[in-house]
């Protein structure tokens, strides 16, 4: 089994917004402006090992309505080009689990020959998804480009085996401050969310009691909380799980067609596909290109490599960015230092906002410099910074 963030799911689902009707150049800013969400936190996710299947039943698809180390940094400059403003007031002063978790956000795009190095190097691993170059580069091209949008579709894709467990108190208590700041940034925009959770297959982990269940989109935030608190984390068996189902069953939701709609997935996890379902995994990614669907990956403790490769591989080809969580907070077991050279380390609740952001408005948003807790790498004030090779990479 391992741990996962079936409370980070709820993340948004109380609020987003925006508005917008032009084709915008997708780059970084020029600008430091004020970032929408408050001081949410982000944090760890554990270890897990393999472990012994029990149980000897399962279910198949039920759908339901419904890093290296640096010093902290502190003179770092960011960019931001959102409106509104986290509003304080709406945190429960009783949490003591709010506002917690720590992660980093990472734009592949933004680093492209960069990434490309980085897939010279693990794509042809066990299990990869197995995407080519040429997928990669004409996907790369197709997101230089994007638009705003008036309204939001977005859907939490969570693994809820039982390493999860102790990450759901964290996150849900965190989903009141992420959803307010989103909706205090972007009051005019439609948002509708759904919830997948899946857990692994019958002949691998034969314990579990279902595969995959979905929960289609709802408007009423309230509701859709109380749908995503009332999951558990249970069961798991063995290291590798099957996201590829919960990212096909994904497809079946409800989603609108309308191109103003933006329509992102929060694909939440810690452990790998099997690797004899490799070319699933890299069917459900195409199919949620196909659909318009940007997935944002959110790794936990006990992610390995192939599902740091998979994870990012399915943001590049999607439009979508890797998240990953971090042991700035202190919770959960420790976390896989990415292959990554240079980020910055916030809290989770800000880069979820952010990334909501920048799907809504088709601009790039970095993180402010008062939300940064930790600089890995020796960024310039530019956002750039010098790798081993002798070139640089751009984060922000």
């Amino acid at each position: 089994m391992r741990k996962s963030l079936l409370g980070l799911v709820a993340v948004c689902a109380l609020g987003c917004g925006s508005s917008g009707s032009s084709s915008t150049s997708f780059g970084p800013p020029g600008a430091d402006t004020t970032d929408p969400s408050d001081d949410p936190s982000g944090g760890g996710s554990g270890s897990h090992s393999a472990e012994p299947s029990t149980g000897s039943t399962s279910s198949g698809t039920a759908t339901e309505s419904a890093g290296a180390s640096a010093a902290p940094s502190s003179g770092s400059t960011s960019t931001s080009t959102e409106t509104g403003a986290y509003d304080a007031s709406v945190s429960d002063p009783n949490s003591s689990e709010a506002d917690i978790l720590t992660a980093g956000i990472w734009d592949d795009g933004l680093n492209y020959s960069f990434f490309t190095s980085y897939l010279a190097k693990n794509n042809s691993m066990p299990g990869s998804p197995g995407f080519s170059v040429s997928d990669f580069d004409a996907s790369h091209t197709e997101f230089a480009t994007r638009s705003p949008h008036a309204h939001l579709d977005a859907t939490l894709v969570i693994d809820t085996t039982g390493s999860m467990s102790d990450e759901l108190s964290y996150l849900t208590a965190e989903f009141a401050n992420i959803t307010s700041a989103v909706s205090s940034a972007f009051p005019s925009v439609d948002q509708r969310w759904a919830l997948v959770v899946y857990r692994d297959r019958p002949n691998t982990d034969p314990g579990d009691d279902y595969v995959v269940k979905s929960y289609d989109f709802t408007s009423d935030m309230g509701s859709f909380a109380a749908t995503v608190s009332a999951q558990t984390a249970a069961n798991g068996g063995d290291y590798p799980e099957s996201p590829d189902l919960g990212l096909e069953q994904m497809q079946q939701l409800s989603w609108r067609s309308d191109s103003d709609v933006a329509k992102l997935a929060f694909w939440v996890g810690d452990a790998p596909d099997h690797v004899e379902y490799a070319s699933e995994l890299k069917q459900a990614i195409v199919d949620a290109h196909t659909a318009g669907i940007h997935i944002y990956p959110v790794s936990g403790s006990g992610t390995d490599d192939l599902l740091e490769l998979s994870m990012r591989s399915a943001a590049a080809i999607t439009g979508g960015r890797y998240m990953f969580l971090t042991d700035d907070s202190g919770v959960g077991d420790p976390h896989k230092t990415p292959e990554i050279p240079c980020y910055f380390v916030t809290k989770l609740a800000k880069d979820l906002v952010r990334a909501i952001s920048m799907e809504v408005t088709a601009t790039y948003i970095g993180p402010t410099s008062s939300d940064i807790i930790r600089t890995v790498g020796d960024p310039s004030a530019a956002g750039q910074c010098p790798i081993n090779d002798g070139g640089t990479v751009q984060i922000f």
